[in-house]
């Protein structure tokens, strides 16, 4: 049997069937805006009602759907396979968080049987752009790919081998699975096993596998984790609405940013799914995020971050200044850009519902060392941002810090 080219694998309990809805017409319009399309979309679903499912199919369109069911049930069978003495995940911490769904990921190596190239996606993602040039990365020998984190594998793992207990984990909102992958069930199995003998998170054991069999991974850059405040971005290829109350269907300021999610909404009722029930249950959060957007936290995160190694030593001077001036250019940008279009403004940092929290970021080393750099060299650095805005190497000292 020919495989399929290219599917995508979304994952979702019943009562969020609206929202796999939504991101299928979402998938199919960016797709085909460059005469591109899905040949067949992995449902991993606890629950899925018949009519439900009905509508996925429609909304689908040419592409192909294949649903499997992975309950809780599900869900702790593969786990006792392993486990020397069954498992109780009532009292464990991971879990109570965050639902055996997240689990549901790994079953894409299940599928690489099938298809050359499998996407998984988060439930709660927007694409902006279409994703079918991750393709080409099985071309170029990449069996996995994903975003990589910032926090080490200890911070969520703490038993971990020593050797990789310092490395930065790998982030699951995205995951690209290619078939030139050596023995992807095997890969099933360590997940299980590993996770029998250690409940950790889903991100955790996805790095642990990468790191163990040593498997050849993309490490996707930022636009493939694009942040809800919209300024934050650069050209991003989606967005990530992570967070129980930040999604775009259930936090209001979330769902006015980006509203285009309210129209792939709309096709998937026009076609016959669920209602989403629940409705708004936050106004605004991520406060923290518009705190670290403070040029501040941006000068002094780059200096904590460059100073690690004597390459970056030497480029900060430049880091510095083209930040600093990017800086400058996002304000006259989003001055302009909300007069255009006003639903884009963002509200006073005080109406944020988890402000205490978040002016929090301004007592982080990073935040304070920019406060202090600016403060305390503000004259002769504004000095040193005209001498280089003149310069007319200054495009190339852009590329050269690699920002």
């Amino acid at each position: 049997m020919k495989k399929h080219s290219f599917g995508i694998l979304l994952c979702a309990t019943c009562d969020s069937a609206f929202v796999i809805g939504a991101l299928i017409v979402n998938i199919k319009q960016k797709m085909q805006e460059n005469g591109q399309d899905v040949d067949i979309f992995y449902c991993i679903h606890d629950g899925f009602s018949p009519s439900d499912q009905e509508a996925l199919c429609k909304v689908a369109g040419s592409s192909k759907v294949h649903f499997e069911s992975f309950s809780k049930e599900d869900f702790l069978k593969r786990l006792n396979a392993f486990a020397k003495t069954p498992i109780d995940l009532h009292n464990n911490q991971f879990l109570s968080r965050w639902t055996h769904m997240v689990y549901a990921c790994f079953e894409g190596f299940r599928f690489l049987s099938e298809c050359e190239c499998i996407v998984y996606l988060d439930f709660d993602i927007l694409l902006l752009q279409e994703i079918g040039h991750l393709k080409d990365l099985r071309k170029q020998g990449y069996v996995l790919a994903a975003n990589g984190g910032k926090n080490p594998l200890k911070a969520s793992f703490p038993s971990a081998p020593q050797e990789f207990a310092n490395r930065n984990i790998f982030r699951t909102g995205i995951i690209v699975f290619n078939d030139i992958l050596e023995n992807p069930l095997g890969c099933y199995d360590f997940i299980y096993h590993q996770s029998a003998l250690n409940i950790i998170n889903d991100q955790a054991i996805f790095s642990l596998l990468v790191f163990e069999k040593k498997l050849k991974i993309k490490n996707l850059d930022s636009r493939y984790a694009g942040s809800v405040l919209w300024r934050a971005n650069r050209e991003p290829i989606l967005i990530h609405a992570y967070g129980k109350k930040n999604r775009f269907w259930n936090n209001q300021l979330c769902n006015q940013i980006w509203n285009e999610w309210n129209l792939y909404y709309k096709q998937w009722l026009k076609a016959g799914g669920s209602l989403n029930t629940e409705g708004f249950i936050a106004k605004t959060t991520y406060g923290f995020e518009r705190i670290r957007y403070h040029l501040s936290y941006k000068l002094g995160f780059a200096m904590v971050n460059n100073y690690k190694s004597g390459g970056g030593v030497l480029k900060l001077p430049f880091i510095l200044a083209v930040i600093a001036l990017r800086h400058k250019r996002e304000a006259k940008f989003y001055a302009r850009i909300i007069q255009e279009k006003p639903h884009l403004k963002l509200p006073p940092l005080e109406s944020y519902e988890d402000y205490k929290k978040a002016i929090q970021e301004k007592q982080t080393f990073s935040y304070r060392l920019g406060s202090a750099f600016i403060e305390a060299d503000s004259l002769n650095f504004l000095q040193w941002l005209k001498t280089y805005k003149k310069n007319l190497a200054f495009n190339f000292l852009i590329n050269l810090s690699a920002i």
